[in-house]
């Protein structure tokens, strides 16, 4: 089994919905441990895909919580988080919507693009979200495609996959992109001993060319993404 075993049987329950509306009553819980009934669910759901995958000890270790805060302490406990700029298909994600750094919601990892300013596009599935863009997307009902963002990504948890570590090839025979030399704009530039230190010290990344673009004004999301890094986030 794989990640991608665990992605397959979290796609399959797309569009599910708990019910009655607003109750938090799932099937996930019925398996989860139907004494938590009524709580939020978007970790039981995890677990219930990870179980249903045969990935249970890649997901808390074979244990359960309903708290994105202990999950994401236990993944830290076992040194399995990894940067927001590492992200892949098969991590866990924990989100917060509300520019905190104390995690509020997860959801599995299903692709990774880029918009053209460099900044990732993160695709998830989530239980306990909403359909669209509008409405609670950490205690919505149901289970959800999703877009995210990297200034909403608290942490990123590496799940340890029997077969390949989380890692699933992307694009056809998943052929490795040609090399490209990177591009080198910051020698000599006034400020190059200040981002050299901002990206040896891990806050700062620049773009997927290579660039750094130091004379590029700074984007809402760059600044929110290095201030959760100054805080340990």
């Amino acid at each position: 089994m794989s990640a991608e075993a665990v992605i397959a049987v979290a796609r399959g329950e797309l569009g599910y919905t708990e019910y009655p509306p607003g109750s938090n009553l799932t099937k996930y819980w019925l398996d989860y441990g139907a004494a938590m009934q009524g709580q939020p669910w978007c970790v039981a759901f995890l677990w219930w895909c990870f179980e249903e995958a045969g990935e249970r000890m890649a997901f808390f270790g074979g244990g359960k919580t309903a708290s994105c805060s202990v999950l994401l302490r236990w993944y830290r406990e076992q040194g399995l988080t990894v940067l927001v700029d590492q992200v892949q298909p098969g991590d866990i994600v924990l989100l917060n919507f509300y520019g905190g750094t104390e995690p509020e919601h997860c959801g599995l990892v299903t692709d990774v693009s880029y918009w053209s300013d460099g900044h990732r596009a993160v695709y998830t599935i989530e239980g306990n979200t909403t359909l669209g863009g509008e409405g609670s997307q950490d205690n919505g009902g149901c289970v959800a495609g999703k877009l995210r963002y990297e200034y909403q990504i608290v942490a990123v948890c590496r799940p340890q996959y029997k077969a390949d570590a989380g890692a699933i090839p992307q694009g056809p025979a998943a052929e490795a992109p040609p090399e490209k030399e990177p591009v080198d704009d910051i020698t000599g530039h006034w400020a190059e001993d200040s981002i050299r230190r901002c990206i040896e010290r891990g806050l700062m990344q620049g773009y997927p060319d290579g660039s750094f673009q130091p004379d590029k004004p700074v984007t809402r999301a760059e600044l929110a993404t290095v201030l959760r890094r100054l805080e340990g986030g």
